[in-house]
This record gives C-alpha cells, structure tokens and sequence, in this order.
C-alpha cells in the first residue's frame, strides 16, 4: 500500500514474505504430516528425559501464571506503565532518520575550486585529493572513481572548476570506524589542498536516492527577495545544532557585462529593446548573413567583431545602433553596463526561479526534522519575503511522507488483521485482546535501539509492522486454544482453564519465537555477512520478539481472563 518511490523501494520485501509463508502453508498442509507421522513412531530414552524436562518448565510456568492471574489488573497497569515510559522515552530521546548513516558504505566529495579556474587545473587538484583518500587503510577503502567537470549529480550542472570523488569503503562489519568518522579525518587534509575553495561530503546513507538530509527550495520570481531568503536561511542553517557542509546551487560563473537599457533613450532615438539585443548578439556572436557555394562545398559568411575588438569594452560603449530611418546612436547614449560575475546556471521549480540549499547533518546531534521543523518556525515568509517559497525537499521531505505512509500501512494492517481475527473467534470482542498486544511488542523494539544508540529508521519501523503480525500469530495459538478449553471444561474454573491453556502452549509459542529470533539476529549483527539496510529491520523484529514472548505468556492470558470479568459484569446487570 505505500506509494511512490518508498513503495518501490520495499515492494520486494512483502512480496518475498508473502510467496514464502504460502509455500509454508502448503508444505505444513500436505507434507508436514507425513514427517510427523514418521517422528511419531520413534521413542527413545532421549526423548524422555527432554519431555521430563519440558514437563518441569510448564509446572514451574503453571504456578507462576496462576500467581500473575490473581493479581491481573496490578499485571496489565504494569505493562500499561512500562509501555507509556517507552512511549515517552522515544518521543522525547529517540530521533526518527530514514536511512541512518552509521550503516553507510558510500560518500561522495564535492570539489570546488576558485571561479575560472581551467578543467585542467581542477582535474590536477582532483588528483592530490585522490591520493590523500588512497591512504585510508585497505580495511577502510574498497575503491573511488573521479569525474571532473560536475558534481557528478542530478541538476549539478557542468562547471570547470568542480570536481567530483566517489568513494566506495568496505563492508561496515569488516571494518571499525563509520562513514563519519572516516570523513572527519580526510576532510581537513582534502580543504587544506591548495586550490581548494571548498570541500563537501555527502553521505550516501542507503536506501532510494531521497536527496541530502537539510534540503530547501527557495522559490520566486523576485531576484533581490529570492537571493536575500537564501541568505537568511544559509545563515540560520548555521546557526543550528549538528549542521555542516551547507551550500546553495546558485553558484558564481565567468566574468560578464551586464547591458541595462534606458528606455526613455531607446524610445527617443526610435531604438527598440530587439534592436539593441540583436546588434549586440550580431557583434559579439555573430551572424550567418550570406552562403557562397564553392565546388560541391557551400561556405557560410559570418558577420562578427574582431576578437581583438571584441575584447575591448570600449568599443562596446561605441556599438553603432541603427533605427529606422537608418541614424546611428552609439550603445552608451541608450544603455548602462555593470560587470560582475554572472550565474553559472540558471535553475526553476514548477516554471520559477529557484535555489536549493543543501547540507548535512551530526545525526548525533540533530535529525533532519528538526532541522525543518526549526526553519518553518523561524521564517515568516508571508511577512518578510512577500511572493517568496520555501519548499521542503530531499531526506526530511521523503521522512514526513513516509511517517504519513507508514500510519497508513500499520492501521491498513490493524483493521486487515482484525477482520480475519472475527471470521476465526466468530466474535467481536476477543480479536481486540489478541491484537493489543501489537503496541506492547513495541516495548522491545525501543528497548533494543535505545540499548544499541540506533535512531528508529524507516526500515526499522517496516520490521515493526512485520512483528505486528508475528505477536499476532503467537497470541492466535494461544487465545484459540483457551477457547477449546473452555467449551470442553465448562465446569472448571475459568482461572484454572486459561492457567492450563497457556501451560499447554508454552512450548509452541516459545519454540516459534526462539526459531525466528535465531534466523533473524545474525542479520542484524553481520554475523557471517551484514547487510546494512536490512540489519535495522532484523533487529527490530528479532528483539521485539524477544520481548514479545513472555508478554504473549503473561499479558495475553491476563487480558483473556479480564475479558471475561467484564462479560460477567454485564451479565449479571442484564435486566431479567
């Protein structure tokens, strides 16, 4: 269900998921049965003394779940406490990032160096770059490639004087230091190169291209406002906690003269603004005006200054321009000039001039939403920027949107799950006790990224809605087999039926979580081979389960049993 480039991003996870628990359920239907019955058939003396064993785990478990279910409501205010701290904890101390960095195995470095220089000039300060970058340890280094010229991005545009260095390190389980740290240490020897005008690193954190974490769009018509709000935000940008590496897309080009025209002039010498545009491109540019075929060649004659001319500004002021009646004015009689440097590209947005501001963030220190959120709060441009934008874009963008999505998703899931659990129970009522235990498996998952000082990521909140479904399933074997209990032993107390049910499923519900925490923990470890933008689901689900389980074993049989106080309740108020 989740849309755009998110949606493709993780297509393939659900649908992986979803072929391998079908082929499970045809293989649990037809061929499972087969295996049982052979195991079946087979008694030996080990087999004994593990049942003994198991027979001791569920007498042991049976006096303590009788003890908890005296005393259920003080179980579930406990849970309800534990889970309200969690919340808080991770409102007020956890971060929401993306794709966070720590993971990251890629980082680009912008080169910039001063206006004019030659290709040829930054291609040889591209080169010492590379080689300080060729000194990191082979442990840290897979490879780089350079590309001199742009940026090597979408809408970098081509500059002589910038350069680009792509850098691959190794796999992160393979090696000690992060992505950055790595930058921390070459940065100072890359912007002390001379020639250098500046240096940015970008990390690219994993996961669909989203753009880089602080990412603004400052759109106008106005030059003056449009320039002047970017100013204002760069300047702020600095000013907030964990920012870095902030640049702006409106970048200085060559040397060049701009031509402001006097219209009262022009329109008492009869010159129109086309007029003056034309002579000057004529002049300066030049202009096909006649073609001479000579043989089986047609040669073009082109009408164009001198070079030598060309070069000298005061021929400028002396540009003859002819009117109508064919009268001459000199260009300085009918125009200003400023010199200055000129822009080296010219972006829009939506059909408006635009500017981008980008940068990184200390993930440390600061998250990209923040960053958002603070700029939002601290720019009223309604007020003092009238006709100006400011349109969030790249990681803090895709974040929000994804924040949205992923709510979609997870109550999608909710009312999905609820709707199979009443065609299971046939009922209304016990489906909501089975799938409160969703938000309290959520318990684990901020426990575990607390301990492990891991920011909640997108990824990482996709293994959360996984584990929606297995706290779900765990809590089905259970609740479905207290119900049989019942109906076979109406004249046992209930206290002893829900007791005994959860003794009898002991096993299974803790045999299904072990097995999936096994599978999943070596994955979000690297244990054998890591894979960074999977590692973070892994953990997610392989811890939540983790602390899922013994709530599946308390909390479910506790809200079981108080399911049943409240039907009495409302039995024995039920007018006769």
């Amino acid at each position: 269900f989740m849309p755009g480039l998110m949606g493709k991003f993780v297509y393939v996870i659900p649908l992986v998921i979803i072929i391998a628990l079908f082929v499970s359920l045809v293989e649990s239907s037809l061929a499972l049965p087969a295996h049982l019955a052979s195991g079946l058939e087979k008694s030996t003396i080990n087999h004994g003394r593990r049942q003994k064993i198991l027979n001791a785990s569920r007498e042991i478990f049976g006096v303590f779940i009788i003890k908890l279910l005296r005393v259920r409501y003080l179980v579930v205010a406990v849970f309800v406490i534990v889970l309200a701290g969690s919340f808080f904890y991770a409102k007020n101390y956890m971060d929401f990032v993306l794709f966070p960095s720590s993971s990251a195995d890629r980082f680009i470095v912008q080169i910039e160096t001063p206006i004019g220089s030659s290709l040829k000039a930054t291609s040889d300060i591209a080169k010492i770059a590379e080689k300080k970058i060729a000194q990191l340890n082979s442990s840290l280094l897979d490879s780089y490639v350079s590309r001199v010229g742009t940026f090597g991005q979408i809408g970098s545009g081509e500059r002589e004087n910038n350069a680009a260095i792509f850098v691959a390190l190794t796999p992160v389980a393979k090696r000690k230091l992060t992505a950055d740290q790595i930058i921390a240490k070459l940065k100072p020897q890359i912007q002390a190169i001379k020639g250098v005008k500046k240096a940015t690193f970008v990390i690219k954190a994993g996961g669909p291209p989203v753009g880089r974490p602080i990412m603004f769009r400052v759109v106008g018509s106005d030059d003056r406002l449009r320039t002047k709000l970017a100013d204002d935000l760069v300047a702020y940008l600095k000013t907030l906690r964990g920012t870095k590496d902030i640049d702006r897309d409106d970048k200085s080009g060559k040397d060049q003269i701009e031509i402001q025209p006097n219209f009262l002039a022009l329109a008492q010498t009869g010159i129109t603004v086309s007029d003056l545009a034309q002579n000057v491109r004529i002049a300066y540019d030049g202009e096909t005006v006649t073609n001479v075929r000579y043989g089986d060649e047609d040669v073009d004659f082109r009408v164009i200054y001198p070079k030598s001319v060309r070069a000298n500004i005061d021929k400028l002021n002396e540009l003859p321009l002819p009117n109508k009646g064919n009268r001459i004015t000199p260009l300085r009689h009918v125009a200003s000039f400023t010199q200055g440097r000129g822009p080296a590209t010219y972006f829009h947005f939506r059909g408006e001039r635009g500017i981008s501001v980008s940068g990184d963030i200390d993930k440390d220190q600061n998250t990209s939403l923040n960053v958002t959120r603070a700029v939002l709060k601290h720019f009223n441009v309604d007020r003092d920027y009238p006709g100006m934008q400011i349109i969030v874009d790249g990681e803090s963008e895709e974040t929000q949107q994804s924040i949205q999505d992923l709510i979609v998703i997870s109550i999608s899931a909710a009312v999905g799950i609820y709707f199979m659990l009443i065609l299971l129970f046939n009922s209304v009522w016990q489906p909501i006790s089975v799938m409160l235990a969703i938000p309290f498996g959520l318990i684990g998952v901020i426990i575990a990224f607390a301990l492990h000082n891991e920011p909640l990521g997108f990824l990482a909140m996709t293994g959360v809605i996984g584990l929606a479904g297995v706290v779900v399933n765990d809590s089905l074997v259970l609740v479905n087999h207290l119900n049989e209990l019942i109906k076979e032993n109406k004249s046992v107390p209930m206290l002893e039926l829900v007791a005994l049910g959860s003794k009898n499923r002991l096993r299974a519900i803790v045999l299904t979580s072990v097995s999936t925490i096994v599978g999943l923990l070596p994955l979000a470890y690297g244990i054998g081979g890591s894979d960074p933008i999977m590692s973070p689901m892994a953990l997610a689900l392989g811890w939540g389960l983790l602390f899922a389980t013994p709530l599946t074993l308390i909390l479910i049989p506790c809200l079981y049993l108080i399911g049943y106080d409240i039907r009495n309740l409302f039995k024995r108020n039920k007018p006769v």
